[in-house]
């Protein structure tokens, strides 16, 4: 798995990852995460449309950090999804209750969204 990290000027981390999402590979992932939710109010967009392999712990690790997002004020959005993943996202049900988007724009354009209400 390689992570691409970028931070856009008003504060968004975006995470462009791309190869397999498996167990052995997720430690870096899960460490860049962390830091950029931090103590709070971290905003976090993962883009998916290089992952073309993703297994359950994966997915574990997905759910947690989305709740920690929003225990933490902060927001973790979910964009551009092969349709491998797609279809493990709707077969868990996750589609349901993750923030997805299907382009990288509309995921930044919800969290400015969110930021702007909030001020």
């Amino acid at each position: 798995m390689v992570i691409g990290k970028f931070a856009t000027e008003d504060g968004i981390t975006i995470f462009r990852l791309n190869g397999k999402l498996i167990s052995s590979t997720l430690d870096k992932l899960k460490t860049a995460v962390d830091d950029a939710l931090g103590d709070g109010g971290g905003k976090i967009v993962l883009n998916l449309r290089q992952v073309n392999i993703m297994d359950s712990v994966t997915v574990g690790l997905f759910i947690s950090r989305f709740k920690t997002a929003k225990k933490k004020k902060g927001s973790l959005k979910f964009c551009e999804l092969q349709p491998a993943v797609k279809k493990l996202f709707s077969m868990a049900d996750l589609d349901k209750w993750l923030e997805i988007y299907n382009m990288e724009n509309e995921a930044l354009t919800a969290i400015r969204s969110e930021n702007n209400s909030k001020e």
